[in-house]
């Protein structure tokens, strides 16, 4: 039997394979099996792939709910004896595709009662927060509203620093019931990774003794990529050497052509508008000394979580929250309003960007590998069961 890694994608098949997840659960154990069905589902993202891998070990069974309205059939097919529990992810798909304030708040009110009747049902609510809100917010008091419902009503709130309990409740005016602080996990092990840095700079063209700083993920205005250039910029003509390596798809929002522009006219830029192959992305990464992340603002960031996987220090604005994902002693912060203050930066590098400073990235990202933060999740959330 040929069992694809991305099954369960087609509908015709959801219960199917979401019974079938069940009959690796251990139903002998004093802890009685738990099904996890988690909304929405990122495939693109190695996320959830990776907070859920410790789950089995503790008879928690994860099961990918791809269509939020399909819930109820999954529900009707379980053993009626069987723990249930959702866990919300991202909620953008609330909102998406509103025409108006109305209709984003009349759907932000349906899901509001799903939720009603499906906890009358018996599932528990687990939620963990990935942002304050989303980016480029088009209606910022529905959405509000949807999160203070979240955390009125979920029997466990996931935050993913200590810090972001508090900054939840003074943005929502709303405390969790319980909460759990679970870091997000680095991406160690994650994607392939057998090439070294020169192998990688062959690869891509950099000059071996050129100082790399690189760029990945999706080019959107809150990530503030433009600002970030014109500091760059200042940079390089006081240090030559400097290359910026920038690796991500271009969203059509404002800006974006205009850095396309920019970026494949510069020649200290190299600029990869795509999405990168994963078995690609270690040529970027180990081709790089340091990474670069010049939000706006940011709550937890996967592209953190994937250049600690790959022992680089950062290079992180005053708006970039790193929650756990970095040591204090690999980062380097620079304040996007003041570009030349950021240009010398770049070209004098800190202690913060040594070789030291790699062992150290190395060190913590596996203390927060994940499998040690699944394992933590999980038992968080069968401490609230």
């Amino acid at each position: 039997m040929i069992i694809p890694w991305r099954r369960g994608t087609a509908a015709a098949h959801f219960l199917d394979d979401a019974l079938s997840a069940l009959t690796a659960a251990d139903w002998t154990a004093a802890e009685p099996p738990v099904a996890c069905a988690y909304w929405p589902v990122d495939l693109a993202n190695p996320y959830q792939a990776l907070i859920y891998s410790g789950f089995p070990r503790h008879n928690l069974v994860p099961i990918r709910l791809r269509e939020f309205g399909r819930f109820d059939s999954l529900l009707d097919a379980l053993p009626e004896d069987l723990p249930r529990v959702l866990h919300v992810h991202w909620l953008y798909e609330v909102t998406a595709g509103s025409g108006s304030q109305g209709d984003a708040l009349a759907r932000v009110t349906r899901f509001e009662g799903e939720i009603r009747r499906l906890r009358g049902r018996g599932v528990r609510l687990l939620w963990t927060v990935h942002n304050v809100l989303p980016h480029e917010t088009v209606y910022p008091e529905v959405e509000k509203r949807l999160r203070r419902f979240m955390l009125e009503n979920s029997d466990l709130v996931h935050v993913m620093h200590d810090s972001h309990l508090e900054l939840l409740e003074s943005t929502f005016g709303v405390a969790p019931k319980a909460a759990a602080v679970v870091s997000h996990p680095s991406y160690v092990g994650a994607y392939p990774d057998h090439v070294d840095a020169a192998a990688a700079r062959a690869h891509l063209g950099v000059p071996r003794t050129a100082r790399v700083l690189v760029t990945f993920g999706q080019i959107r205005p809150y990530k503030g990529h433009t600002a970030f250039f014109d500091a760059f910029d200042r940079a390089v003509r006081l240090e030559p050497r400097l290359r910026w390596l920038v690796a991500g798809k271009v969203r059509d929002e404002p800006g974006g052509r205009e850095f396309m522009r920019r970026a494949a006219e510069h020649p200290a830029v190299l600029f990869y508008p795509g999405f990168v192959p994963e078995a690609d992305v270690q040529f970027y990464l180990r081709a790089a000394d340091a990474a670069v992340f010049p939000y706006r603002s940011s709550l937890n960031s996967g592209a953190v979580a994937l250049t600690a996987g790959f022992d680089l220090p950062v290079y992180a604005s005053t708006g970039t929250s790193l929650s756990d994902l970095m040591p204090p002693e690999a980062v380097v912060r620079f304040d996007l309003d003041d570009p030349e203050k950021t240009a010398r930066l770049l070209a004098e590098p800190p202690a913060e960007v040594s070789a030291a400073a790699r062992d150290a990235v190395r060190t913590h990202s596996r203390g927060i590998a994940p499998a040690v933060v699944s394992d933590q999740l999980a038992t968080e959330l069968r401490r609230s069961l």
